[in-house]
This record gives C-alpha cells, structure tokens and sequence, in this order.
C-alpha cells in the first residue's frame, strides 16, 4: 500500500466515524479486501472493519498504525524507517539530504578542504555538506539545470580572469536540495555566479542567492536574437509564471534584473538555459549592478 492509502486507513482508525466517501481509495480497500458496506455513495465501516486494515497493513506493510503515525516516517532516513516498515521506501527524508554537486571547471583541479581533485569532463564529487570545510576557488558558479551543470565543458564561458577558476555547484532538484545549495553559499562567503533560466522565476531564484554578484548568460545582443527565434522564445514560461514574479522583478534592486526583465516582457517570452549549449556564443558575466551590461 502506497502513503495515500495508508493516510486514508490511519484517519480512518483513528475516528469514531464509520461513513465515509466511496472514493477510489475506499472503492480499492473494499473491493480487495472486503472492507465495509456500501451505501449509495458511502461506505459503512464498522470497528470491525477497522480492526481488519489494522491487521491487513501490519501484514502487508509492517506497520502497527496503533503505534506510530504514517506522518512520522516523514522524517526518518531510510535505515531508520526499516524499524517500523518493510519498505524502505516510504522514508520521507531524502538519500541525498544535506548533500551536494559539485565540479571545477574542465581542465581544472576541484580544490577542497585543502585537496586537490581531479575530474573527468562531465564528472562530479557528491559530498556531504558537513564535510566541506573550505576552498580554494575564489568563488562560485551556481548552476540551475544539471544538463548544463553535467555539460559544462561544452559551453563557451569568458569569464574575467578574477572569476576564472570558480567552484562549479549545481543548485539542486528533487535529489540536491536548494536549501542546502543556500547553506553552502552562506558558510563559504565567496562571489556567486549564476548560470539560471532566464525566465522571470529564474530571474527571481537567482537575484534571492546570497553573495550574487551577476548572472552567466550570452551578451545582450544575442539573448535578444534569441528572444527574437519564435523556435527557440518560449512564451509558455513567460505566462505562467508573469503573475508570481512580476511585482518582485519590477521593484527589483539590480538593474541588470530590471532589464532582463524588460527584454522578457518586450517579447513576452523566457528562454531556457539549455540553449547555451547549442547556441555556440561566449557566455559572459553579466554583473548585477553594473552601469553598462554587454
């Protein structure tokens, strides 16, 4: 049994009532197990019932509903979860809670905790964020999509030679948490780089990150071609995400987000930033609050 059928028996057990909607979750446990009475579109469930799911879930699940909460495995690793269960699986906590991708540049050494490693081209280190103590990069490339993070070596980046040699991070999804992306960003203290989407939450996301110092995309003349490309432009990222975004980009403290911002409301169109790796233009820096941006 899936969380949504355990959730379904548990608040079941654990109320006095016996009449419940003959939903699909109620459809399932009567017609496979023989729970309950249907009447019209109710299902009586009787203490009996009740006293059955108990005895059908410890079988099946391993779980004793009268002793722990389906809310509880929230929390728990995997291991510990197997304490209470027979799949690991229902765990709430991530495997790869608190950890994190990272890379050096293609040709570089990845230097950490006073070590040097070295890399193949789309290679990475998953570490712990607890056992990273510090660097020797002088600041950081935050990345948001892992295809670009894992391709990097494709794209053309012309980076500032103060900014040359940075330790390449990927900002995370379902398996790297951002908030864990965040809490690296805070106990290095370096210049970041970001490398986002440039749609108005990628905007959004990316002027939030602490130590933001400007955004990695090509120069201003060709993000307008590409805003321009009607096969490249993506109005859909645009409309969907205008209502969330816009207040916050309009009163935006950075001028290069307030004109990105304009350009995307111009053509009513975000782009993703997996063009970069087919475009075959530089990426450069684009600083936050610069007067001028290229």
């Amino acid at each position: 049994m899936n969380k949504q059928l355990l959730s379904v028996i548990e608040r079941a057990i654990r109320s006095d009532n016996q009449l419940f909607p003959f939903n699909q979750s109620w459809e399932y446990l009567h017609r496979q197990y023989n729970i309950g009475q249907t009447q019209g579109n109710k299902l009586k469930v009787t203490q009996q019932d009740k006293d059955d799911l108990i005895v059908v879930v410890k079988h099946e699940n391993g779980i004793d509903l009268e002793q722990i909460s389906v809310a509880d495995f929230a929390a728990m690793n995997r291991e510990a979860a197997l304490f209470f269960a027979l799949d690991e699986k229902i765990a709430g906590q991530s495997v790869k809670k608190d950890r994190l991708a990272i890379k050096a540049l293609t040709g570089r050494a990845l230097k950490i905790n006073g070590l040097s490693y070295s890399l193949p081209g789309s290679g990475y280190l998953d570490m712990a964020l607890t056992d990273i103590t510090g660097t020797a990069h002088n600041c950081i490339l935050l990345i948001e999509n892992y295809r670009c993070f894992d391709r990097l070596e494709k794209m053309r980046l012309n980076l500032p030679d103060q900014y040359a040699d940075p330790l390449v991070l990927y900002r995370g999804d379902n398996d790297y948490s951002e908030k864990t992306v965040r809490q690296l960003l805070a106990q290095l203290n370096l210049p970041v780089l970001a490398m986002a989407d440039l749609d108005p939450q990628g905007l959004c996301i990316a002027q939030s990150f602490p130590h933001i110092i400007g955004l990695i995309a090509p120069c201003l003349a060709n993000l307008e071609a590409l805003l321009e490309d009607k096969q490249k432009a993506n109005p859909k990222l645009y409309d969907k995400q205008l209502a969330d975004c816009q207040n916050t980009l309009l009163t935006s403290p950075h001028s290069l987000i307030r004109q990105l911002w304009g350009m995307m409301k111009k053509h009513q169109a975000g782009i993703v930033q997996e063009y970069w790796l087919q475009a075959g233009c530089a990426l450069v820096l684009h600083r936050l609050d610069s007067a001028e941006h290229q």
